[in-house]
């Protein structure tokens, strides 16, 4: 009967044993469950901030696309004004050489 006693007594202490475990498995568990919930929102987080900044980056080369499109054309005119400016400047002297009149009579010349 003692035997039996001794025997009943160490099952319980190893079954307490065993739960404990098992508790502090649950818990490690647990604890790794919350820290990949944490870990997964912040990647889903990231994820957004990533597109968020994709999109701003395409926003902004289409911008810049437009600012270097308008440049070109404004220099294309300054280019286009420069030479009608040239090509005026010719034929004024042309005219003035047609005509004989002095450089410095003639209106719109430097002497």
């Amino acid at each position: 009967m003692d035997a039996i006693k001794k025997k009943m007594q160490a099952m319980k202490i190893e079954k307490d044993n065993a739960l404990d475990r098992a508790d502090a498995a649950e818990e490690k568990v647990r604890q790794i469950t919350e820290k990949l919930e944490r870990t997964e929102e912040e990647l889903r987080d990231t994820q957004k901030k990533m597109m968020q900044t994709e999109n701003d980056l395409d926003k902004a080369q289409e911008d810049l696309t437009a600012a270097t499109t308008q440049l070109e054309e404004k220099e294309k005119k300054v280019q286009e004004i420069n030479g009608n400016k040239h090509l005026k400047k010719k034929v004024t002297h042309y005219l003035r050489d047609e005509a004989g009149i002095p450089m410095n009579l003639y209106p719109g010349t430097q002497t």
